[in-house]
């Protein structure tokens, strides 16, 4: 069973939803480090005292107060700044480090991760995941500067490379919760704007727990949920526990472990993306023009190119509907989210609501272009999956509004979809004939009719595939609508006389 079935619906939902719109940020703890190599917050605390040859046993239980023993200590007894000590935390920090240890789910983590990052580790473990090219902002930069466009990491406890940031003991706790410094700030803006996901970290942190619960109690519900991530080892009465105390919070918990719950979540993440709640929180801003587009359709009432240019009315509205109509057309199920039927045993539209919605992508894309040559070669895909490959084309009574969809697309020659039209193309062709029995009238009338969205490179790639010989060979009765194709107003005096070669011959 997957990990993330651990929240209830609403939970679940609310986390697949932040990670497809971009809506979270990830807050790193030294338990995510320790994956890495690195030692238990009580091993570098044990290492510290040995280094300054602590008298007493030294009680880890309590982090915080032991830092603070070991500060004081170091201060009073061996005349040290708070400067050297936190230079000996970060020498024992180093010195823990195992070399060589990276877990397999490293590259997941990258990708899974957000342009955010906040994190009270001092090692530069993301740092070295993300290559150096993260932008990282420390606690007591003067002037913090944040990517707009790039990922940051936020080291708010500081950076063993700068003793001077580094938030160690009680004291340097309790500073840092008086601080109004930027990071403080930015934490409190994402908090109050996105779901945070914790991985390898507790909330019982008090600096954290501080500024969470001042953002908790600003905006109450209103704030993003966050999850948790706690390692597996955690007992059930501390799972549970922790469940009952952050309930109210909105703070939803996973026991799992990080590369279970980065597998899982990937998973969980592609599915949701299938579906239609992903598909209306991407198109949320045009939602309702949607649903009166295919309400239209859908009961029968004629669209015009007027009524599809002015629903959509600039360029980037139209850009987005493009995207959201031809999502419909390679993922037929989503219409029945819109209210429509599909039919069996296809499940697809009807050709006529096919052909409603093809001329509307056609009309927006002649007005201002595709979005990207991805989404058009997604849409020459879909037109010939709906319009080439299935039982309806081949039928006397549905092939004529099908095949009139396969001469309206006009894909380049490095188009994946180039040779499989051209070849459709022939083959209804020679199914095709005026008032002439086992051939189609439909359309033949449709193939005059629209002769002319024929292009000067469909008739090469049909010229082409005569010459080549590969899949097809002349027939005698191929001379009817070859000779058709020199009507067409794109077809040059050269392809002219290929074509009676080809008869001639």
């Amino acid at each position: 069973m997957s990990c993330i079935e651990q929240l209830s619906d609403e939970a679940k939902e609310s986390l697949l939803s932040a990670l497809f719109i971009d809506n979270y940020f990830l807050w790193v703890g030294s338990g995510f480090s320790y994956n890495y190599g690195y030692g238990s917050w009580e091993a570098v605390l044990i290492r510290i005292s040995e280094k300054l040859e602590y008298p007493r046993v030294l009680d880890v239980s309590n982090p915080l107060k032991a830092a603070e023993l070991l500060a004081s200590f170091a201060k009073s007894n061996k005349d040290l700044s708070e400067y050297d000590f936190n230079s000996i935390v970060a020498e024992s920090l180093l010195e823990l480090k195992k070399e060589d240890v990276t877990p397999s789910w490293t590259r997941r983590f990258s990708r899974f991760s957000p342009n955010m990052i906040v994190t009270t580790n001092w090692d530069n473990q993301l740092e070295e995941i993300f290559d150096g090219l993260a932008n990282v902002v420390i606690r007591k930069d003067k002037c913090p500067k944040v990517s707009q466009n790039g990922r940051n990491i936020f080291k708010i406890h500081g950076d063993v490379g700068r003793p001077d940031s580094i938030v160690v003991t009680q004291s340097q706790y309790f500073s840092f919760q008086r601080e109004d410094t930027y990071l403080n700030r930015k934490i409190y803006t994402l908090f109050s704007e996105a779901s945070p996901i914790f991985i390898g970290y507790s909330l019982t942190d008090p600096n954290i727990g501080f500024i969470y619960e001042e953002v908790y109690a600003h905006l109450g519900e209103e704030k993003p949920p966050a999850f948790m991530v706690v390692h597996p080892s955690v007992s059930d009465t501390v799972f549970e526990e922790s469940k009952l105390l952050f309930q109210d919070k909105n703070i939803h918990i996973i026991k799992a472990d990080i590369g279970i719950f980065l597998k899982d979540l990937s998973k969980e993440l592609t599915e949701f993306k299938k579906g239609a709640k992903s598909y209306f929180l991407e198109y949320a801003n045009i939602e309702d023009r949607l649903k009166d587009l295919f309400s239209r359709i859908i009961n029968k009432n004629k669209i015009t190119k007027k009524f599809v240019l002015d629903k959509f009315n600039n360029e980037e509205s139209r850009h987005q509907a493009v995207l959201a109509i031809v999502n419909v057309l390679s993922k037929q199920h989503l219409y029945k989210e819109f209210g429509g039927e599909l039919l069996t045993p296809e499940n697809r539209m009807s050709y006529r609501e096919i052909d409603q919605v093809i001329s509307s992508v056609i009309w927006m894309t002649n007005e201002n272009g595709y979005p990207d040559p991805v989404v058009q070669e997604s849409f020459y895909g879909s037109v010939m999956d709906l319009c080439a490959d299935s039982d309806g084309v081949w039928d006397f009574y549905t092939a004529r509004e099908p095949f009139k969809n396969i001469l309206r697309i006009s894909p380049e020659k490095k188009s994946k979809v180039f040779n499989t039209r051209i070849h459709h193309i022939i083959e209804v062709l020679r199914w095709s004939a005026p008032n002439q029995l086992g051939k189609c009238w439909a359309t033949w009338d449709e193939f005059c009719k629209r002769i002319n969205w024929i292009n000067e490179i469909d008739i090469d790639g049909i010229i082409e595939e005569f010459k080549s010989q590969e899949s097809f060979t002349y027939r005698d009765s191929d001379r009817r609508w070859l000779l058709k194709l020199k009507d067409c107003e794109n077809s040059k005096k050269d392809q002219h006389a290929k074509i009676d070669k080809l008869i001639e011959t």
